[in-house]
Formats: structure tokens, C-alpha cells, sequence
């Protein structure tokens, strides 16, 4: 793995995060009606049409961690002229040598009226560091309002994605309960007839309530999974959400069976998934090395811990200078009332007598906070390595799956349920076999539905662990 660049103090420091502006309320005050009815638009939207799309905006300007980040950034940015400004002079005023036996102001020539001003100057290059410090402590806290609006939407995400699997397996859990009760229907018929076994019409009384118990559970882990969504979109959770639906950009990538390959914006996406495909790699395709690389470039809590190792640089070089005294200037005018006005000014300097305890240690203090920090970012990267190989690892084994099941397991198990129904109602199969033919495909359906979600949810993880769309 190529060692990252860490710019030394006072250079460059790379690829600058674009400068955005901070996200507010509206501020313009409109008339009642009309106020209220743009503010209820969004939520009147949203309902009507819950588009993934339409979510994650909504997340984006309703979800209270991210606006809280937002609110840290905004903070952060206001400290940087702060760290740059000198310290706030000191107005004195007061009276010296006033008699104890017999005040006065004028009778004594040693009482006088005094004015005093007084500033402390950092030794030159002491302030700039400081404001260098809080300029990047600045940019880190905005990468990091990225960072959780790359986590909200992915969380976002992935709630939606389960949300579209329970919604699937309803319907397939709904649909069977239908099937086994239509075959609940012929085992009465053919044992009214003397044709069918009573403990045939048991089994299929049985298998129909444990279809009707797990549409119970269903519909309950649905309920919890809406007001899971609904709270990171900062809704009430008892917010009615109609049925999810994947992104055709998703459901193409997962099924689409002209190609055995991911097709990926980036090619080095392509390349991972390519590398142990059947079919030859995508031509031009890079290593797993070169997304690795992307992903040092557009992930979020990389960009904003690389600035909090610039930060600590700097906070190194600001260590050093500890012992270069800051000089502190007091200028008076003292008045006498009968007598002439004196004034005053005076330089002070700190002598830093216990450097060896102090400063001196201030230094091997920030240097192991800055060995600290360079390795933490160290660890950052093997850790991004290692979940991006295992996202596209994931993706590319679920796609399998997928294709497996949608090209040969489920026309199988189709075919295997007709032609157990068809026999057994001419009594060349038993009613066990009909049954585990319909248990059989119930399985498959689920698995094949829970598979599109996963590759769903994979996909978005992999997006946030990059911080870029990777999908053409």
C-alpha cells in the first residue's frame, strides 16, 4: 500500500474540500396560508410518493444528527479568526499614594490619577499557527458533516431496502398461505371422497397457520422497520410509509444476465468485482489497489483525519515556539492635580525557567499526540481496505446467488410444484411431496428477495465506504 502524503506545516496541503455554504432554515416569512402550505409540500410529497430518491432528501435536511454536524461545523469555521486575534488589551483606571489621615487629591505630590493600557504580543508566528490549527480543525469538522450525511443516507438506505424485502416477502408469504389453502381445500375434498388421508388435511391445516403466524410476525418487523426509516428521516415514527420499491439502476445490476460483471462508474469497481469472474476481465479494468486509492480521495473520515494530522503539525511547531516569550507592553499617564503628569510604559517578558518541566515536555507531549494521530490514520486506511475488498466480495456473491436463483432454481422449483400438483391430484405423488415442493419454493422465493435487498444495502455501504456513487 503506497504511504499517504502528509504535507509538512506551511505547504500545500492537497485536494481542498470545496467550500460550501451552511444549510439554514428558510428565513423569508410568508403569508399564513401560503406558509403552510409549502412547509406541509415536502411531507404531502413524501407520502404520496416515497421514492428512495425523495427519502434521502428528506434525510438530508430533516435528520438531527446531521444537522447537529452541520451546526459543529459551522461552530468550527467561527473559531478560526478567533485562534487568529490578538489577546484583548487591558484598561486600567484607579488613583496611587492617596493619604490615609487626610485624603486629598492635590495636597500630596505623590497622589496621582492613573490611566493604564495594556497588551500581550505572541512572539511572531505564534498567532498564525494557532489560527493554521484551528483553519484545519475547521475543514476536518466539515469532511465529518459529510461523513454522517454519507452514514444517515446509508442507513437511510438500508431501512428502505428492508422495508422493500419484508414488503416482498408479505406478498410471497400471503400468496402461499393462499396456495396451501387451496390445497387444504382439495385434501378435504379428496378425503370427503374416500380418496385422501385425514392426516393430509392436518398437514395442510397446520402449514396453513404457520403461514398465517409468520404474515403476523411480518407485519410487525415492518411496523418496526417504518419507524426505523422514519426516524433518521426525522418524522414521527408511526408515519405511514406505502410499499418500497429498488431503484432500477439497482435491480440492473443485480439481475441483469447479459454479463456476469458489475458494470461500475469507476473502473476500478469494475476490476474488483471482474477479478474473479468467469468470463474475462472488463478491458482497462484496475486492481483492487486503484479503489483503494479512489476511496483515499473521496472518503470523508479519511479527507477529515488527514487534516486533523495537519492540525497536530502544527500544534508541534506552535509546541516548539513555547519558549520564545510572548511580550507583554503596559503604557500609564498618572495625573497630578498641583503638580506635573508623569507616564509610563514598561516590557515584560516571561523567563522560562522550568522549560525542562514545562515547555520541553509541552513538545514531547504533541509530538506522541502527532505519532498518535499518523498511526491511527494508518489503521483508518487497512480498516477502509479491508471493508471495501469485503463489500465487492459480497456484491459479486450475492449477484451469483441472484443470478443462480432467478436463471435456474426458481423456474426449477416452479416446475416442481406443478408437476407435484398435477400428480397428486391424479394420485401419483403423496400430499407430503406437494407439500415439500410448496415449502421448497416458498424458501427460494424468500432467499431471492432477502439476496436483492442485501445486494441493495452492500451497494450503499460500498458507496459510503468509497464516498462517491460507484454505479454507471
Amino acid at each position: 500500500m503506497d504511504q499517504y502524503r502528509m504535507p509538512a506545516p506551511g505547504c500545500g496541503r492537497g485536494k481542498a474540500k470545496p467550500e460550501r455554504q451552511p444549510w439554514r432554515f428558510p428565513q423569508r416569512k410568508l403569508p399564513g396560508l401560503a406558509a403552510a402550505a409549502i412547509l406541509a409540500l415536502p411531507a404531502y410529497v413524501a407520502a404520496q410518493q416515497p421514492t428512495l430518491p425523495a427519502l434521502l432528501a428528506e434525510a438530508e435536511a430533516g435528520n438531527p444528527k446531521l444537522v447537529a454536524a452541520r451546526r459543529t461545523a459551522e461552530a468550527a469555521a467561527a473559531r478560526v479568526r478567533q485562534a487568529g486575534a490578538l489577546p484583548d488589551p487591558m484598561l486600567a483606571f484607579g488613583v496611587m499614594n492617596v493619604p490615609v489621615a487626610d485624603p486629598s487629591l492635590g495636597r500630596d505630590m505623590m497622589t496621582m490619577t492613573t490611566i493604564q493600557l495594556a497588551e500581550r504580543f505572541p512572539w511572531p508566528g505564534k498567532l498564525g499557527l494557532r489560527e493554521a490549527i484551528a483553519r484545519f480543525g475547521a475543514e476536518a469538522a466539515d469532511w465529518e458533516v459529510e461523513h454522517v450525511r454519507d452514514r444517515v443516507l446509508s442507513e437511510v438506505k438500508a431501512a428502505y431496502y428492508r422495508v422493500y424485502f419484508l414488503d416482498r416477502a408479505l406478498g410471497v408469504t400471503d400468496r402461499n398461505e393462499q396456495l396451501v389453502g387451496d390445497f387444504a381445500r382439495l385434501t378435504s375434498a379428496r378425503y370427503g371422497v374416500g380418496t385422501g388421508a385425514q392426516p393430509d388435511v392436518l398437514k395442510a391445516q397446520v402449514e396453513r397457520t404457520r403461514l398465517e403466524d409468520q404474515l403476523v410476525a411480518l407485519r410487525q418487523e415492518r411496523t418496526s422497520a417504518v419507524a426505523r426509516l422514519n426516524a433518521l428521516l426525522g418524522r414521527p415514527t408511526d408515519t405511514p410509509l406505502p410499499a418500497a420499491d429498488l431503484p432500477d439502476r439497482v435491480r440492473v445490476a443485480a439481475l441483469d444476465g447479459g454479463s456476469r460483471q458489475v458494470r461500475f462508474a469507476s473502473a476500478s469497481l469494475s476490476g474488483v468485482l471482474a477479478a474473479d469472474a468467469a468470463e474475462p476481465s472488463i478491458p482497462g479494468a484496475r486492481t483492487v489497489a486503484e479503489l483503494q486509492r479512489l476511496a483515499l480521495e473521496h472518503n470523508p473520515m479519511i479527507q477529515a483525519h488527514v487534516r486533523r494530522v495537519a492540525a497536530q503539525e502544527y500544534a508541534e511547531a506552535l509546541a516548539a515556539k513555547a519558549t520564545l516569550p510572548d511580550v507583554h507592553v503596559t503604557a500609564s499617564y498618572a495625573r497630578r492635580a498641583e503638580f506635573g503628569d508623569f507616564f509610563n510604559l514598561m516590557v515584560s517578558l516571561p523567563l522560562p525557567v522550568f522549560a525542562g518541566r514545562k515547555q520541553d515536555q509541552g513538545v514531547i507531549e504533541q509530538a506522541a499526540m502527532l505519532a498518535q494521530h499518523r498511526a491511527m490514520h494508518h489503521a483508518m486506511v487497512h480498516d477502509l481496505n479491508a471493508e471495501i475488498a469485503s463489500l465487492a466480495a459480497a456484491l459479486q456473491r450475492g449477484r451469483d446467488q441472484l443470478l443462480l436463483l432467478n436463471e435456474g432454481i426458481l423456474p426449477q422449483a416452479r416446475t416442481a410444484l406443478s408437476s407435484a400438483t398435477a400428480s397428486y391430484q391424479v394420485g401419483r405423488v403423496d400430499f407430503l411431496t406437494l407439500l415439500d415442493s410448496q415449502v421448497t419454493l416458498y424458501r427460494h422465493e424468500l432467499d431471492y428477495h432477502r439476496l436483492l435487498a442485501d445486494f441493495a444495502t452492500d451497494l450503499a455501504a460500498l458507496e459510503r465506504a468509497v464516498g462517491t456513487e460507484v454505479l454507471q
